[in-house]
């Protein structure tokens, strides 16, 4: 089992229910290939945590990157693990505007910062679902 996260700018000309459909219909494509996941929305950027397989992973990140609904796709982590976060998902949203601006967050993440950088950019609090 491996997770792949990444980080993106949204397409500006997005709309929030164009975002919706979206998950909705990555949520069907992905349970029959056991890929789950979150998608993080902060009005700008993306930030998507995908789950599974490694034979299902790199092919949907493959086609993710190509998608133009987003640009400068950021590969943050790519690691193996023994559990999901979100084993009954095939994709679900989170939506939130940051609580606070800072230090930029590294680019770079080992698996042990990853929570931290979803609270510290997203400010949503959802960092505990990797512990």
């Amino acid at each position: 089992m491996h997770r792949v996260v990444y980080f993106s700018n949204a397409n500006l000309d997005l709309t929030f229910s164009a975002i919706e459909a979206m998950v909705a219909k990555a949520a069907e494509r992905n349970r029959p290939l056991q890929v789950s996941g979150a998608l993080h929305y902060n009005g700008h950027n993306f930030l998507q945590i995908l789950e599974g397989p490694h034979q299902a992973l790199t092919p949907l990140y493959l086609q993710i990157r190509k998608d133009l609904r987003h640009s400068g796709v950021v590969k943050l982590a790519h690691m193996r693990i023994s559990t999901r976060s979100y084993p009954d998902w095939g994709m679900r949203l989170y939506c939130g505007a940051p609580k606070r601006v800072g230090a930029p967050l590294e680019t770079t993440s080992r698996e042990g910062d990853l929570p931290t950088m979803i609270d510290a950019f997203f400010g949503l609090g959802h960092g505990a679902a990797f512990a």
